[in-house]
């Protein structure tokens, strides 16, 4: 309402005015009305600022923790240090790994430094698990600590499609190459 005349300054002072005229119960309702709402507004205003500060927060924490330390120099050196690089000769490629076929097992093995398990499987990316453990999609590769003659299951899922599964025995410096092919249900 105006202060001068008493007459109402907007739609919804003109309503409450209207409805004090004609009725107490429904003005002290929507005077009720008129008052939560500058609260909503004030829940909403805290809240998101709150959440601006715990993300500002969070910003700079995780600055702190990408940041490298600062190194100290070991100790100082006297003398002339060398400025140039090493010379590199021209780049060799590494040759692939010659694998071969078992005649006892079938498998398909390479030399190798320790025991590894090579999964490849079709159709590709289906999860392959070796001893139990989860390790990743196919093609997936899986060094292993084992005993010479140790069985070792190897199982691939792909929802829709028949489960596989393969026991390899643990072998020396060699790396066994598996492809298992997973049918539809």
């Amino acid at each position: 309402m105006s202060e001068r005349d008493g007459t109402p300054r907007d739609e919804a002072s003109r309503r409450l005015a209207d409805a004090m005229a004609r009725s107490p119960e429904l003005a002290a309702v929507m005077a009720a009305r008129s008052r939560r709402r500058p609260r909503t507004f004030r829940r909403i205003a805290v809240s998101v600022s709150l959440l601006l500060v715990l993300a500002a927060g969070i910003g700079l924490l995780s600055r702190r923790v990408r940041r490298p330390p600062a190194h100290e120099p070991a100790e100082l050196v006297t003398g002339e240090l060398e400025t140039t690089p090493a010379p590199m000769g021209p780049a060799t490629p590494l040759a692939p790994l010659q694998a071969v076929r078992d005649p006892a097992t079938g498998d398909e093995t390479a030399p190798f430094q320790g025991f590894a398990i090579s999964v490849e499987t079709d159709p590709p990316g289906a999860l392959v698990t070796i001893r139990g453990v989860a390790r990743g999609e196919a093609p997936a590769l899986a060094g292993l600590e084992c005993a010479p003659g140790e069985r070792i299951e190897v199982r691939a899922e792909l929802p829709g499609r028949t489960r596989a599964h393969r026991t390899v025995r643990c072998r020396g410096d060699t790396l066994v190459k598996l492809h298992l092919q997973l049918p539809p249900r």
